[in-house]
């Protein structure tokens, strides 16, 4: 056997996490923004980030989004570094 035919394959890691746009308008809050000036809800069409944790399904803006992704982009980058890659 070669070496490529015993490798494991790859993990996914944000296997948890996906975007959805609905096509109905019926009530999904952004949970950044749940309350106060900033609370809105994600309506038809608004394009947004799906966490899913332990069961419960976290919905949250693009501008909320855009936050997760750079702290997670920043994370996986120190995780290269530690590992040299």
């Amino acid at each position: 056997m070669h070496n490529e035919e015993l490798q494991m394959p790859t993990k996914a890691v944000l296997r948890h996490i996906h975007v959805e746009t609905p096509r109905t308008n019926h009530p999904r809050k952004c949970a950044a923004h749940r309350s106060g000036k900033k609370a809105h809800s994600l309506l038809s069409g608004d394009c947004h980030l799906v966490i899913t944790e332990d069961d419960k399904t976290y919905r949250y803006c693009a501008d909320a989004a855009k936050d997760i992704l750079d702290k997670a982009q920043a994370d996986l980058d120190a995780l290269r570094q530690q590992l040299g890659l």
